[in-house]
């Protein structure tokens, strides 16, 4: 610990492959920084336990062998400053927290604890990556891919909930993975519905090419399930998650009796696409991106909307 600097990732306050996003865009800073990465999502997290303890680790293993209580012995100092041995595991209001300094500052710090809880993309941190790097030369997509097989492990009770639905209700058929994104997305997205549109078409070409094909289908629109499942009838199956209104707020905003569900809902239908054999996506939306980048798809397997 006395010659250690750590980088210690901090909950962003969104759904969970924006965080996850930011968790390992971070992880990849740390290296680069050479500092030792701690996950803690507390208070502020969209996926917060009631007892308070981490967040993250309600579904995926630690990223080192070191935890925020190593973090807050008085002997350590914090940067931005407004973190403290006390504090660093406060929820802090999203408009309170710091705009997140260029990579040269970070490089720069010489406090033993850098805290972020802001979201960086990881192409700001991909021209610092160093020669010799294992990632370096790497595009977006395969750097993240890489990072996620070297960092994020699903606890074995969540990893075994994932390939217990699959062997229950998918194994032994061709599957089509296919994420169609409504709600608060249409603000982000302008071209959504002509996007969403578009669906059907692809869908439909793969099932000319493979006619055995069943359909796996993954949304937060109970409208969209509704409509899919009129279309596709009995080869079209889903979880049975919480979904909202076309144009009602995001899933990842509603209110569940118990966080760990509403995280898990999201796990599961991400992990369960990457096990099909095709997937048709919203190439905006950070839970398809996730997709595509969990699995070394071929050309042919994948196709992403824009």
């Amino acid at each position: 610990m006395a010659e250690s600097k750590f980088l210690l990732i901090k909950s962003i306050t969104a759904g969970m492959w924006h965080e996850m996003h930011h968790v390992i865009t971070q992880l990849l800073a740390a290296e680069i920084l050479k500092r030792i990465p701690v996950v803690y999502w507390g208070r502020e997290s969209l996926y917060a336990v009631k007892d308070r303890s981490n967040a993250f680790e309600q579904f995926f293993l630690p990223v080192s062998d070191y935890n925020l209580k190593d973090l807050t012995s008085e002997n350590l100092s914090f940067f931005p400053e407004k973190w403290n041995h006390s504090n660093l595991s406060a929820a802090v209001p999203v408009q309170n927290r710091n705009t997140a300094p260029a990579m040269e500052a970070w490089t720069e710090c010489r406090a033993d604890v850098l805290v972020q809880d802001t979201y960086v993309d990881v192409e700001q941190i991909i021209p610092y990556i160093p020669v010799g790097h294992p990632f370096y030369g790497y595009n977006c997509r395969d750097l993240l891919h890489g990072m996620i097989n070297k960092y994020i492990r699903l606890r074995k009770d969540v990893l075994e909930g994932i390939n217990s639905f699959y062997n229950k209700n998918m194994n032994g058929t061709p599957m089509l993975a296919v994420h169609i994104r409504s709600s608060d997305k249409a603000v982000e997205v302008r071209n959504l519905q002509e996007l969403n549109d578009r669906y059907p078409l692809e869908i439909n070409r793969f099932i000319r090419e493979n006619p055995s094909i069943r359909i796996f289908l993954m949304t937060d629109c109970i409208e969209i399930l509704e409509e899919y499942k009129k279309i596709y009838g009995e080869i079209l199956f889903h979880t049975d998650c919480k979904r909202v209104p076309q144009n009602g707020p995001g899933v990842h905003f509603q209110e569940y009796p118990d966080n760990m569900i509403k995280g898990f809902e999201i796990i599961l239908d991400t992990w369960l696409a990457a096990k099909c054999d095709f997937f048709i996506g919203n190439g905006y939306s950070n839970v398809s991106l996730a997709i595509s980048e969990l699995k070394d798809w071929q050309k042919h397997q994948i196709k992403l909307l824009y």
